[in-house]
Order: C-alpha cells, then sequence, then structure tokens
C-alpha cells in the first residue's frame, strides 16, 4: 500500500514538472483587435507549416525566437511573398520547410489541408534550425498583426538574427519592440507566442 502510494505521488509531481515546462501563451498590444494565434504543425521537428489564425485581416509576420541566441524569421519566406492575410485560419509554409523537403514549392493551402506524407513524417529533415536555433533549443513561435505594412527587406536585414537576451519574456518584448519600431508601425498592432517545440 505504502509503495503505491509513493508511485502515485511521484506520478503526480512528475506531471506537474512536466506541465510546468510548457509556458503559457504570451499576448502583447491591442490582443483582442487581431486575436493573432500561431500553432505548429504536430510532428514536425521544425516549424515548417503552421496554422494562423486571425480575427480580422491584417497583415502578418512570424519569427521563431531563440533566447539567449536570436530570432528567425518564418513567414513571409521571402520578398515576393505577401504578408497580408483575410481573417480565419490559414495553413502557411515557411522558410523552414526547406529543411523539411525541397520538393513541394507551396506557399498557402486552406487550413484543413495537410503536408505530403514525406513532410509529415520528417523526412530529409535537418536536426537543425534555420541560422539560430539549435537541436534541443527551447524557443517560441512569435506572430506580429499590425495593419500597417511590414516590409521583408527591414525585417530580415533590421530584425531578424540580433542577439537576443537569454530571459524568455526579455527576448520576446525585444522581438516584439525591434518589429515596431523597424518598421514604424502606426495603428493598432498585436502580437502572440507560444512555446516551440510545443
Amino acid at each position: 500500500m505504502r509503495s503505491a502510494i509513493l508511485t502515485t505521488a511521484a506520478a503526480t509531481t512528475l506531471v506537474g514538472m512536466l506541465a510546468g515546462c510548457a509556458s503559457a501563451p504570451k499576448r502583447f498590444g491591442e490582443y483582442t483587435d487581431f486575436a493573432p494565434i500561431v500553432v505548429p504543425t504536430k510532428g514536425e521537428r521544425v516549424p515548417g507549416h503552421l496554422t494562423v489564425q486571425l480575427a480580422r485581416p491584417a497583415n502578418v509576420v512570424v519569427f521563431l525566437v531563440a533566447p539567449g541566441r536570436g530570432s528567425t524569421l518564418l513567414f513571409p519566406e521571402d520578398s515576393t511573398q505577401s504578408e497580408y492575410m483575410e481573417a480565419g485560419a490559414h495553413l502557411i509554409e515557411t522558410s523552414a520547410a526547406k529543411l523539411l523537403d525541397d520538393t513541394m514549392p507551396v506557399r498557402r493551402v486552406p487550413a484543413g489541408a495537410r503536408p505530403s506524407p514525406a513532410r509529415e513524417r520528417g523526412m530529409g529533415i535537418n536536426d537543425s534550425m534555420p541560422t539560430t536555433f539549435g537541436f534541443n533549443q527551447h524557443g517560441f513561435l512569435l506572430i506580429y498583426a499590425s495593419q500597417a505594412p511590414l516590409p521583408y527587406s527591414i525585417l530580415k536585414t533590421r530584425v531578424a538574427g540580433l542577439s537576443l537576451p537569454f530571459e524568455d519574456q526579455e527576448a520576446l518584448n525585444t522581438v516584439t519592440k525591434l518589429i515596431r519600431e523597424r518598421t514604424n508601425t502606426t495603428g493598432p498592432w498585436a502580437a502572440y507566442a507560444t512555446d516551440f517545440p510545443p
């Protein structure tokens, strides 16, 4: 009986510790205006495909934030891709998708659609993230939504890759502030961050 109680107590403690490892999503700005959410595709070890949800149309960018290291611009994937999205859910392909498989040049597909089976299994995947993300490193997916344009060239050269503080909240605050300042965001904006890997 004592052994069963100890096992139950140990299991309860372990569940509590695991639950404490994942942090709650973080919200910034006028969150209720746009209510942006970003969700990684289950089973992908790099964020090659993400589901983005918006309450209203907005210009959107997504970064992978690695505290203590830097940030990687995931969406838009390049300067030819528009950052504008209508309200609703969108499945997007990111700049990290090249690490999964170079054979499918999908930009956006309906939110209910699924990546190819090869991508879902992670075939051909490189165990490191683009530019700043190392194997088994804790990070965040940060989505930023604004009515104002968010120029790719500014995001790529003046926000992505810069060194970040080691503390999680400070790293997220830094990237959000850099996006706002460097793109001269005016009007309503909102951001949301969630753990990656989940």
